[in-house]
């Protein structure tokens, strides 16, 4: 029993460690009573779609820099606290998951347990989930696939909505919070929890589609990557896993062992790329490592000097990665060879973008730069404060 209460005991720790890791969705909840969200972008037609520090979707034109609209959401009428003991109500709602672009609809989730439809040229409301309450905050982002928008919420269930109205299509109970965004391949839903384990479910029901989830060590709060039939997803437990998206059986694990020289000592936090059969994971022991995509050999490591938690971006044949201080760094995939390309003096946290050569950094400043991805050169900045 005293073994038994010693891992509950750390598995409480590291659950509490996590809340407060980055700034803290408790912390970042509750200063000034104003949530703060980390949210990326997403770009389509010259727009880039994020959320801001005071909790707005934002539209930017590309090109100039220039906000095209916004939209506030309405925070939950309990106040929106959730049990954090913020006090007064906030009048902002915090975006964690970046938005998601289809056809003319932006969707995006708020830590107001609530999920919108915006006309992507007009900011215009199309629709709005659940109509009326609450769910329990949404962290993670959403992933829109066979006309249904998927999404994992704080209640520790996968929603399907179907994504021209809104209506709840299917949900699926795991065994703890989710934080992670769904990732989907094919007819296959791809998302991890807080009860360790990663699930393969049926984008058309929400059925579980292996025998078993695939079960890790740690809580797993990171969105997958699906590459090759396979599921590569970093647990909290310091590895990072390739599993068969097919019958969800392990492929192999980084580091091997838990004594191997190379282990990690921090989690696996952001979402990998890939580029030419290797895997770029970011970790929060300061590193970017890069893995064979096959065998999970270590290919290379690059020590950035500070966490890693936004999710890297691949332009071209460079991985471009940026590290929690804003030290952003250009990864030449060709010869392994790593040079910083700016230095923006501002944390980072939410996960980059990019297209047409510019990088775009969305800081906890609430500062949005625009970078070239060659040169390091800042074409514009943005204040997305209020």
């Amino acid at each position: 029993m005293a073994i038994r209460r010693n891992v509950v005991l750390v598995g409480k720790i590291l659950l509490l460690t996590v809340i407060l890791l980055l700034g803290g969705l408790v912390f970042l909840g509750c200063v000034g009573n104003i949530p703060k969200g980390w949210s990326g972008g997403t770009i389509a037609d010259g727009t880039l779609f994020l959320g801001s520090m005071d909790g707005e979707l934002v539209a930017v034109n590309t090109s100039s820099g220039a906000r095209l609209w916004e939209v506030t959401f309405e925070p939950p009428a309990s106040g929106g606290g959730f049990g954090f003991g913020c006090a007064p109500a906030s009048t902002a709602v915090a975006i964690y998951g970046t938005p998601v672009v289809e056809d003319e609809l932006v969707y995006v989730s708020g830590y107001n347990g609530k999920v919108y439809a915006i006309n992507s040229a007009s900011g215009a409301l199309r629709w709005v989930y659940p109509r009326e309450g609450n769910l329990e905050p949404i962290v993670g982002g959403q992933v829109v696939a066979h006309g249904k928008v998927y999404f994992g919420c704080s209640d520790g269930k996968v929603y399907a909505l179907d994504a021209v109205t809104g209506d709840k299509q299917w949900e699926f109970k795991t065994g703890d919070k989710i934080w992670s965004t769904p990732a989907t391949d094919g007819d296959s839903v791809f998302i991890g929890s807080f009860d360790n384990k990663l699930y393969a479910l049926s984008a058309a029901d929400g059925s579980q589609e292996w025998e078993k989830p695939f079960e890790t060590q740690g809580a797993i709060a990171s969105t997958p990557l699906v590459y090759n039939n396979t599921v590569y997803i970093g647990s909290f437990d310091r590895h990072l896993y390739a599993v068969d998206a097919t019958n969800g059986k392990q492929v192999w694990q980084f580091p091997v062992g838990d004594e191997a020289d190379n282990k990690p000592e921090n989690w696996f936090w952001t979402k990998p790329v890939v580029y030419n059969n290797t895997i770029y994971a970011g970790c929060l022991d300061h590193k970017l490592y890069a893995l064979d995509a096959k065998n999970g050999d270590k290919v290379a490591e690059f020590d950035l000097g500070s966490p890693v938690a936004s999710w890297p971006v691949l332009v071209g044949n460079l991985v471009i990665v940026a590290s929690e201080e804003g030290v952003i760094y250009a990864l030449d995939t060709g010869d392994n060879q790593i040079k910083q390309l700016a230095n923006l003096e501002g944390k980072v946290y939410a996960p980059l973008s990019a297209s047409e050569g510019t990088v775009y950094v969305h800081t906890s400043e609430g500062e949005l730069h625009a970078l070239n991805a060659q040169s390091g050169a800042k074409l514009w900045s943005l204040s997305l404060k209020s």
